[in-house]
């Protein structure tokens, strides 16, 4: 978690695009390939299933930082966001954390899913004291459902094309059906998504499909495109394709 939340933060607090490039590339080479699948998912635009109910959030949080409900109230109005608001007002952690992404998920937060809320309140505090405020913003995050990063699931190809030596159009192929709900991110499947292309997977991959692109007016002489019947035409509309 330590890891992904400093990535986290050096996303939001940027602006230029080479400069999230580089975090991104940092991160994907460095972090251990469960905790780069679950990080993939995220940037990719995969959202996180609601796993504490907010209103229990807010009610042990302020019972965990000993504050009046209408100290809280107005923390929040002050702020806007519940995730951040929660982050400042805890008490610092007694210990530190050294628990991964993949075991956050899969151990910690799935399980608190359903369950009794006697159960999620003692989680909770247990997790508060040890994560610091970027970790417990991030948590408060992925618990409440509520993640959201300002990276484009483009560049997050570019970023594994960079560290993997392949093309961006194959990282992009592969990244197809990533962000479903039902697919659990693992080590093995990262590893296959930055592997070197084997000549099994070109073949297998001309039956596979693109993701779509936009439509571009075109520059050149469209004599130079070839038969036009080696081609499919549409008619191009304004507005929403139904």
């Amino acid at each position: 978690m330590r890891e992904f939340a400093r990535l986290f933060a050096e996303l939001d607090e940027t602006t230029a695009t080479n400069r999230k490039l580089e975090a991104l590339q940092q991160y994907f080479s460095t972090a251990a390939p469960e905790n780069a699948a679950w990080a993939v998912y995220f940037l990719a635009g995969g959202k996180p299933r609601q796993a504490v109910p907010t209103k229990l959030l807010r009610q042990y949080a302020i019972e965990y930082a000993v504050l009046d409900e209408w100290l809280f109230d107005e923390s929040y109005n002050a702020v806007g966001d519940l995730a951040e608001t929660i982050a400042h007002i805890l008490p610092p952690p007694e210990k530190r954390s050294d628990v991964g992404l993949a075991e956050w998920m899969t151990e910690r937060i799935g399980p608190l899913r359903g369950a009794d809320p006697a159960v999620i309140r003692e989680a909770l505090f247990n997790y508060w004291n040890e994560l610091t405020t970027p970790e417990r913003f991030l948590f408060c995050k992925l618990i409440g459902g509520g993640f959201r990063v300002g990276v484009s699931k483009l560049l997050v190809t570019r970023a594994l094309a960079a560290i993997a030596a392949v093309d961006s159009k194959l990282i992009a192929q592969r990244l197809m059906g990533w962000t479903d709900g039902s697919v659990r991110p693992t080590a093995t499947k990262f590893l296959q998504l930055i592997a070197a292309q084997s000549d099994e997977e070109h073949k297998l991959r001309g039956g596979q499909p693109y993701p779509f692109f936009l439509a571009h007016q075109l520059q050149g002489d469209p004599a130079a495109l070839g038969e036009l019947a080696e081609w499919q035409v549409e008619w191009k509309y304004d507005g929403i394709r139904a």
